[in-house]
């Protein structure tokens, strides 16, 4: 059973969930989020090392949704959220506060990377006024694949004057990934609990092997000009070693 209450966005007011409060003690949670490489804060314009060579990023930006809480004495699953684009944009760390909060003990957090398939829809009429994906679709909708893009990692690889564009925009329905990160929290009634997620991007940036994406191949350099559909699919499934919950 999942249950439904009144919350707050700090960065992105999301219309579409239900107004149906809980009834009981309750309490704030805050998810704050923070993009890292290689374990520490990720700066936006700033080099880093990368196999042999070096990258600099200058946008990054993904899609969360579903965000839901898994109660520790129940099946129950407390919905947080149903989709807004985190976006690391000069620096900010994206931040949401949620009130009404059922105060009971958690076993972990389920988020979901991705826009859902039932909101992954062709035209801006879809979503209504003040919809997080009516704000992001002229920046985030890919109109050749029908689909919006899930994460928007963009920047350049090599070392000076030598600098090769990248544009990493992982998109479509079966690149959509979930992700379930089990730790024990307690949320008392009428307190605020933070919840802080963290994203590794040289982790997203990793093969199969465990190395990183070769960037002197040019068909690594993009996702979607030309289409690359493995490459696509490698980096959504590295969110499941990338993501972690503090």
């Amino acid at each position: 059973m999942k249950k439904l209450f009144y919350f707050i966005l700090l960065v992105t007011m999301v219309s579409s969930c239900k107004d149906e409060p809980i009834l009981g003690p309750s309490g704030t949670v805050t998810l704050n989020l923070h993009a890292k490489y290689a374990g520490q804060p990720l700066k936006l314009d700033q080099a880093y090392p990368i196999g042999t060579s070096q990258i600099k990023f200058n946008q990054f930006n993904f899609f969360i949704s579903n965000v839901t809480l898994l109660e520790s004495e129940t099946e129950d699953e407390t919905d947080l959220m149903e989709v807004s684009l985190a976006n690391f944009a000069a620096n900010d760390e994206p931040s949401y506060t949620f009130r009404t909060v059922p105060a009971v003990k958690y076993r972990g957090i389920k988020i979901s990377i991705g826009v859902p398939s039932g909101l992954n829809k062709s035209s801006v009429q879809n979503y209504g006024a003040g919809h997080p994906l009516k704000q992001a679709f002229d920046s985030h909708f890919w109109d050749d694949g029908n689909s919006f893009f899930f994460m928007k990692m963009a920047g350049t690889y090599g070392t000076p004057p030598a600098e090769s564009p990248f544009e990493l925009y992982p998109a479509k329905n079966s690149n959509f990934k979930t992700v379930t990160l089990l730790k024990t929290f307690t949320l008392d009634d009428g307190q605020t609990l933070d919840i802080n997620l963290s994203i590794d991007v040289l982790k997203l940036l990793q093969d199969a092997d465990n190395q990183p994406i070769d960037f002197t191949n040019p068909a690594n350099l993009s996702t979607y000009n030309p289409a690359n559909d493995n490459l696509s699919a490698l980096l959504m499934g590295n969110f499941a070693t990338a993501l972690e919950v503090e």
